[in-house]
């Protein structure tokens, strides 16, 4: 009897010891998702899992999650990533359809938490709230996506919507994207990327290149809550805004809200059916306009609401029923 209690106590030191190991290898490095996954697998190369739901509980932080093949891996429900981590299906397009009031992403991840969103097609019935929701991370990179018909009433249906709080910094990257057919005329919201603070101090530095708005009510907007001291500071180069119901380009800001500072460089404002081409609205709003192109809209240029408009005198701007005139840019040199 002694001897079989001195086993079993042996066998349960063996298994105490090999339950963590188990348990730490559990989770992923690089997780992986596939047309033909299952919701029972590891997530693993051999064994991929059927959403990226799946793959993002058994993923790392600061891991990576591939597509096999093209899929849809949403299963028509929100997505939530609250750690760093980097979704990447380049050369094989995963696809993400949203059938609810919902968005698509959701990122909600730490202070110091990088997420990369890549060779993504984010779609939605027409009922989804944005494509990607930024609330809070260091910093979203979204790379070689498109992202279309997220046209829920206001202030939702948007392709992208960058609304941080907190005091921090954060980042936004957007590069080689599509954004079309986002908001609604009818209801007179949304669009492709609307770029805004909501917490006091909280400062915006977004990077737009090579980002195409088209067809959606906004194209892009830079909005300053109403809480004081934040900034949204963007930068738009190699980028087109055309076809959109309502304004190109906007930025907007009133007296006591945050900042709102745009450079626009070699990108084009084209044949939007209404509004401006490119608009300064609101005292706290400053857009400084070179190498770019202006053209077939209502209004091509102009600041309203004391906001600020200038141009380094290299632009384009012809064609539109009015074409403006922005102030001269200082420090030309």
């Amino acid at each position: 009897m002694r001897k079989i209690a001195l086993s079993l106590a042996a066998l349960g030191a063996m298994l105490s010891g090999a339950l963590p190991g188990s348990l730490a290898h559990a989770q992923n490095d690089n997780s992986w998702v596939a047309s033909y996954g299952t919701s029972g697998n590891p997530c693993t190369r051999t064994q991929p899992c059927q959403l990226f739901s799946q793959a993002i509980a058994v993923t790392n932080p600061g891991g990576v999650i591939n597509c096999i093949d093209q899929g849809e891996y949403s299963g028509g429900g929100r997505i939530t990533i609250s750690t760093a981590l980097t979704i990447d299906c380049e050369g094989v397009q995963g696809r993400v359809f949203i059938d609810a009031v919902t968005t698509a992403f959701t990122v909600s991840a730490g202070s110091n938490d990088v997420v990369t969103l890549r060779g993504l097609e984010i779609d939605s019935n027409g009922g989804g709230l944005a494509g990607v929701e930024l609330t809070s991370a260091k910093a979203l990179h979204i790379e070689k996506c498109v992202i279309h018909h997220f046209r829920a009433t206001a202030p939702y249906g948007w392709g992208i919507l960058a609304w941080p709080g907190g005091s921090g910094t954060t980042e936004l990257f957007v590069s080689d994207t599509v954004l079309e057919n986002n908001g609604d005329v009818g209801l007179g919201s949304g669009g492709g990327i609307d770029v805004r603070p909501t917490g006091a101090g909280n400062i915006v530095k977004a990077v737009l290149n090579r980002v195409e708005a088209q067809g959606n009510f906004f194209g892009i907007r830079a909005s300053g809550s109403s809480s004081s001291g934040g900034v949204v500071n963007m930068t738009i180069r190699d980028s087109v805004s055309s076809g959109n119901g309502s304004n190109g380009i906007v930025g907007t800001s009133g007296f006591g809200n945050s900042a709102v500072v745009i450079m626009i460089d070699r990108s084009a404002s084209s044949h939007n059916a209404a509004g401006f081409g490119v608009i300064a609205d609101g005292p706290m709003t400053t857009i400084r306009l070179g190498n770019s192109s202006i053209a077939g809209n209502i209004t091509g240029v102009g600041a309203t609401n004391g906001g600020s408009l200038q141009s380094f005198k290299t632009n384009q701007i012809k064609g539109n029923s009015t074409d403006g005139t922005p102030l001269p840019a200082v420090n030309l040199d």
